[in-house]
């Protein structure tokens, strides 16, 4: 048995060990209370502050684009959106049954919210559905309270009463992606992806707004504390005419082309329309992929912007550039004639000129009003393909205009040496040289490039880049240098082509509102040989085998002020198939021009 001492020893032993552990405890609990309320405080108390508040982002409304009467181009209607904050979703897959029901969601849309939400962050409004009506949204409105981290925001959407008219020109929005998040976008924000949504971006897009909200423990509102409003975006009024791109398409129909007109003085763009369009309001409603495949597989490209993207042979309308080359360099046919018999031998080869009885004698003049190739043959064969490609930069070609809407192609002029394969480097055939100026060869150039040269003609040598504002300043990008007799020349020549008896557009153009001065082109796409008259005489069974056909000119040839390019894709002859829609194009201007 223990003696009363080892007991009394033992008992004491044990309060000595429970006084130090009660010491230590306390002593840790003193520390763990310093280092919370005073180390840690900060930290903790905007931990509270978050938990207790919430901040959702207000989405600015966007600027409206409007043509230069103010008529609404890209506009915006009231509607509702419904987002969500992850974190704040206990029952995920529940939620998301539970508002399939209620809002009709089909499987697709399911599936592309269920993805959207995956790859947002989890702290962040996630969009779920926009464009709804106040009748799509009053009966989840009206529960939302059972619903923690859901939010009913009314805003706008984007939508484009022209669709098709004017998709190339206008562009269109969609979500924003990964790429926009780091630029600072928010991810439920619609981005512009193409046309003028997308050059003026930073002007229509404005500046976002929050509202600062206080909220329970289930995350339910209960409280706004603070909201600092949303700016809107800047609204932009175009120099566009919609009416006249109306009369454009009209006259164009279903056929696939391009029309372009400026203002001869100050650059501004009145009509670019590119035919077939897009109903652009599918991309903000909810285009279905099918939709997107069957664009990206339409043999007539209708993504595609023809204004500035395509690149076309010129035809004959290039006959202008050979002429001013011709002049510039004063090469003999320049100043004088030739015999047109209807081609030209070249060795052993025919270079026939479209009319097979010939144009007889012939200046240039008469070749640019009858359109004569085998004056050109001549006068591409004296100049050579260096002073082609030289006057053509001049005026121009081969170089981006500077419009607001990329990508813009430059075209093609060929080199002033022909590269060969092996590296080297040789002259360019006569017959090279010679088809050239005709516009058949190598070259290409853009609907808005050639605008741009029948403007300068018209103005008297100024290449102007094109813009889309009205009211901005006219920049002049250079002046051509041109002898005044030599543009009269041109000028008059282009004038008999629409006005006398014998000019490729007369028959369609001489009754026009406006005296009208251009030129008609008829662009070859598939290749025929020159000695072959059986195939000269047949016209292609085909559509897409049938020439490209270009007018571009200028009006009133008198005190002008249009200038105009137009091609329709596989439509035969310049002065048939485009000359009547600039005929129609003049008739509306002259009638504009009455009313103010």
């Amino acid at each position: 048995m223990f003696s009363q001492l080892n007991i009394r020893h033992r008992f004491e032993g044990r309060m000595w060990f429970f006084q130090v552990s009660m010491f230590v405890l306390l002593l840790i609990l003193l520390l763990r209370m310093v280092h919370l309320q005073l180390l840690q405080h900060d930290g903790l108390m905007l931990q509270a502050e978050n938990n207790r508040l919430n901040i959702v982002p207000i989405l600015p409304t966007r600027g409206t684009i409007t043509d230069r009467f103010g008529i609404g181009l890209a506009v915006n209607h009231i509607s509702y959106r419904l987002t969500m904050i992850p974190e704040r979703i206990e029952n995920m897959d529940a939620l998301i049954t539970q508002l399939t029901s209620m809002m009709q969601w089909t499987p697709k849309q399911v599936k592309r919210i269920k993805k959207r939400i995956k790859r947002s962050r989890k702290d962040r409004p996630v969009l779920l559905h926009d464009k709804l009506t106040w009748k799509q949204i009053a009966p989840l409105s009206a529960r939302l309270h059972r619903f923690p981290g859901l939010n009913v925001q009314a805003g706008t959407h984007r939508f484009y009463p022209y669709k098709e008219l004017t998709s190339h020109l206008i562009g269109y929005l969609s979500l924003a992606r990964n790429t926009d998040l780091e630029r600072g976008f928010l991810r439920n924000e619609y981005i512009g992806r193409s046309g003028l949504e997308r050059s003026f971006e930073k002007r229509l897009h404005g500046t976002l707004g929050s509202q600062q909200e206080e909220v329970d423990a289930h995350g339910r509102r209960i409280a706004v504390l603070h909201q600092t409003p949303s700016s809107m975006g800047e609204d932009i009024r175009l120099s566009l005419n919609v009416e006249l791109q109306k009369v454009a398409a009209k006259v164009m129909g279903k056929r696939t082309g391009a029309v372009v007109v400026m203002d001869i003085h100050s650059g501004e763009v009145l009509t670019l329309l590119s035919t077939p369009g897009i109903d652009t309001n599918q991309f903000t409603l909810g285009l279905e992929q099918k939709q997107w495949q069957a664009w990206l597989n339409d043999d007539q490209r209708p993504l595609l912007n023809r204004t500035t993207q395509a690149a076309y042979p010129p035809a004959s309308t290039w006959k202008l550039v050979a002429s001013f080359a011709g002049l510039r360099q004063n090469v003999p046919l320049a100043n004088g004639s030739t015999q047109c018999k209807g081609f030209i031998q070249l060795a052993d080869r025919k270079m026939r000129c479209w009319k097979r009885r010939g144009h007889q004698k012939v200046n240039m003049h008469n070749a640019i009003m009858h359109s004569c190739d085998v004056y050109f043959y001549e006068l591409g064969d004296q100049l050579g393909m260096q002073h082609l490609s030289d006057e053509a930069k001049l005026w121009g070609f081969g170089e981006a205009t500077g419009v607001p809407l990329p990508p813009e192609s430059r075209g093609h002029l060929a080199s002033d040496m022909q590269h060969l394969q092996n590296g080297r480097e040789r002259h360019w055939s006569r017959g090279q040289n010679m088809i050239t100026a005709i516009g058949q060869g190598q070259t290409t150039v853009t609907p808005l490039q050639m605008a741009r040269f029948a403007a300068a003609i018209a103005n008297g040598g100024d290449i102007l880049r094109p813009h889309l504002e009205i009211g901005k300043a006219p920049e002049i990008i250079r002046h051509v240098d041109v002898k005044p007799e030599y543009l009269k020349r041109i000028q008059k020549s282009m004038y008999d082509v629409a006005n006398k008896i014998g000019g490729t557009a007369f028959y369609r153009l001489r009754h026009a509102a406006w005296k009208i001065a251009g030129k008609t082109g008829t662009a070859q796409v598939i290749s025929m040989s020159q000695d072959d008259d059986d195939k000269k005489d047949k016209a292609p069974e085909i559509d897409k085998h049938k020439d490209h056909a270009w007018f571009m000119g200028y009006a009133p040839y008198k005190n002008p002020k249009v200038a105009f390019a137009i091609i329709v894709e596989h439509g035969g002859h310049g002065g048939s198939a485009a000359g009547p829609i600039a005929k129609a194009m003049v008739k509306l201007l002259a009638a504009q021009e009455k009313k103010q």
